[in-house]
């Protein structure tokens, strides 16, 4: 047995060394190039250039396409060929001094993995190889189109800061940094995703974090385990609470500003490569209805505002299944001339109030989602002459009353009010649930729902946050900033904790 154990464990152990072979680096450049050429497929973009001057040779690989071949030529290729000149050999003096006459604006790496390697030479490094050396040297020089920093569409202001983020992770950082120039900010580097290997940063303030949302990010971040995620809503589906809610529990953004704003409030945000939404986390549910904008325009003017932002979400949410319950339950409630003129509308319409709700507001997501999926520059047109065209006709046809088209229209009016379109979408799934219990049980049936609606905020956690803060709990001190915009003056500036610097 101990004979068996023995060879057994030799045998895994040379296995083990085939393995580290295999992955090691070889002296021969030319083995190199070949085994990396295998392993990609032989891509017609993987570049791999060799230089000789007398017994030395070195060859320089990468990606075409992400690297400026004019700065290859001047900042490595002519360096080191006059170091040859001078010294002979790369065995003259040692790495240290031939690296240091490379004239990269970054400091150069060195690895004795072929995996590492490649891993680099497809994010856009420089691989370079050294004949003898069993060692590769990496030098980052990437450069390739990106698209130019513009206002952000989907969050757009009339007063305030008109950049937004782009979809290269380096100019994101760089964003960020321009507002925080504090020593304090912190960027930590995480690869995700076995395939794409997408690189992420999560960014906080040292002494400004909580720390416990911090490893709760970090942690989730980790125990991430997918084969691919092209964007910040995969990442964010993968690291939310587990359970069922619609409503999001991470918040997504295209501002810099948005998000300096949210660092100095003790969050954590997260940056992905290619693409310019950012997460923040945690969050709270009033977070959702609070835009840059407030910070920016006078706090009387703010808090009327983010009133009327409350208002609409009410009103996107539940005017349809409001309909639905007074006209088919609750008359008495509905003033008579007005219940009258109802009457009247609805005479020799063939639906009940529900089926009729129902179809004008399905009819109005089809029009939502066409006028989002057809070219810009018609189908902001199609959406709204559908919208009058359909509307028109069906009132013309007596399919439905003119009523419902009003109350269909202030819904969808009332649900572009909101500055996040992710709490937007969860008051467009909940209207339709809403609707039906209008339809099962009038007003009770609505206040059920309410109720229950209630229970699941309070319930709900943001990275093991209360979703419903400052509210569930309750804090006084920062009801200044929930529903209404407190003035900047009575703003409390001493922290506890101190940003170093």
């Amino acid at each position: 047995m101990k004979i068996y154990r023995n060879k057994n464990k030799q045998a895994k152990e040379k296995s083990a060394g085939k393995h580290l072979d295999k992955d090691a680096i070889s002296p021969e450049v030319d083995e190199n190039i070949e085994t990396i050429k295998q392993r990609l497929g032989d891509p017609f973009d993987f570049m791999a250039r060799s230089y000789s001057y007398g017994k030395d040779r070195f060859a320089l690989c990468y990606i075409d396409g992400m690297v400026s071949k004019d700065d290859l030529e001047r900042t490595i290729v002519y360096p080191l060929m006059d170091w040859l000149r001078e010294n002979d050999s790369f065995d003259t003096i040692g790495d240290r001094d031939f690296r240091q006459h490379i004239q990269i604006p970054t400091k150069m790496k060195e690895t004795t993995s072929l995996s590492s390697t490649m891993d680099d030479l497809l994010r856009g490094n420089i691989v370079l190889f050294v004949q003898g050396r069993r060692q590769a040297f990496i030098a980052s020089d990437q450069e390739w189109a990106t698209r130019a920093i513009s206002e952000p569409e989907s969050q757009t202001l009339i007063r305030g800061p008109r950049e937004g983020f782009v979809e290269t992770l380096s100019i994101n950082a760089t964003l960020i940094r321009r507002r925080i120039t504090n020593p304090a900010l912190r960027f930590k580097s995480f690869v995700i995703g076995k395939v794409t290997k997408t690189q992420i940063l999560v960014t906080y303030i040292e002494g400004y974090v909580n720390e416990n949302a911090l490893k709760e990010v970090i942690n989730r971040i980790e125990s991430v385990d997918t084969l691919e995620v092209y964007e910040t809503g995969m990442l964010e589906e993968l690291m939310e609470e587990k359970g069922y809610s619609p409503f999001p529990t991470i918040q997504s953004t295209e501002r810099p500003d948005v998000v300096c704003s949210a660092l100095t409030e003790g969050k954590v945000s997260i940056l992905m490569e290619g693409t310019p939404f950012v997460l923040i986390a945690p969050t709270t549910f009033m977070s959702f209805f609070q835009a840059a904008e407030d910070y920016y325009t006078r706090f009387d003017l703010s808090t009327f505002i983010r009133m009327i932002r409350f208002i609409s979400f009410w009103i996107s949410l539940a005017l349809p299944a409001t309909y639905v319950a007074l006209t088919t339950f609750h008359q008495e409630l509905i003033p008579t001339n007005l219940l009258v003129s109802l009457a009247a509308q609805r005479e020799g319409i063939p639906f009940p109030a529900l089926i009729e709700a129902l179809v004008m507001e399905g009819v109005f997501e089809i029009l939502r989602e066409a006028g989002i999926r057809m070219p810009r520059q018609i189908g902001p047109a199609v959406s709204i002459v559908g919208a009058i065209v359909i509307g028109e006709a069906a009132v013309a046809a007596g399919l439905v009353s003119p009523a419902i088209v009003i109350v269909v229209s202030l819904t969808a009016i009332a649900s572009f009010a909101n500055p996040y379109y992710s709490i937007s979408g969860s008051a467009r799934l909940l209207r339709f649930i809403l609707m039906l219990f209008a339809a099962s049980a009038g007003i009770f049936g609505m206040i059920v729902f309410t109720l229950a609606l209630f229970i699941h905020l309070v319930s709900l956690k943001s990275l093991g946050q209360p979703f419903l803060s400052p509210l569930a709990p309750l804090s006084v001190k920062k009801q200044k900033d929930a529903f209404f915009r407190f003035p900047l003056w009575w703003e409390d500036r001493k922290k506890k904790k101190k940003v170093g610097g």
